[in-house]
């Protein structure tokens, strides 16, 4: 893909919205070139980010909205803008490290484990707030062409 291809979907904050968001996470990726695991990070890391704010995010600011960006531009892979309007939270403040793993499931904590599989399955994986909204962004790298692997 030699031109920047950039496809984004706006949607609210509702269980029933998420069908229309994993239809719009399949498509975009496949118009980005991605390979089905590839496409399979992107749309594990979106679900726990959207299910968080769907649980979490209206409690306190219903309706809450939140828009999803995908940006390939062939080389660097696939940059993933995920944004919603809920109050202020950043998810991986308070989330555990790779050390939790290793706690027996009866002493962990409830929670947490979605931010770590974001984190495992993104790549230079970020969180802001800005104008307003939580903002995490993280790049899932495209697959070498045909013929360029060793």
């Amino acid at each position: 893909m030699s031109n920047p291809t950039r496809m984004t979907l706006t949607s609210s904050a509702q269980h029933g919205d998420y069908r229309r968001v994993q239809t719009f996470i399949e498509h975009a990726c496949a118009q980005a070139g991605c390979s089905s695991a590839q496409s399979l990070r992107v749309l594990l890391v979106i679900e726990e980010l959207f299910t968080n704010t769907v649980k979490y995010g209206r409690n306190v600011a219903p309706p809450v909205s939140v828009a999803i960006s995908l940006e390939a531009d062939g080389s660097h892979g696939l940059t993933v803008h995920y944004e919603d309007t809920a109050p202020r939270y950043d998810p991986f403040e308070d989330a555990g490290d790779d050390e939790d793993l290793t706690v027996s499931v009866g002493k962990r904590r409830i929670g947490g484990l979605g931010i770590i599989l974001v984190r495992e399955l993104g790549q230079n994986v970020r969180y802001a707030w800005s104008d307003g909204k939580n903002r995490v962004t993280f790049v899932v790298p495209l697959a070498p062409s045909r013929g360029t692997e060793p």
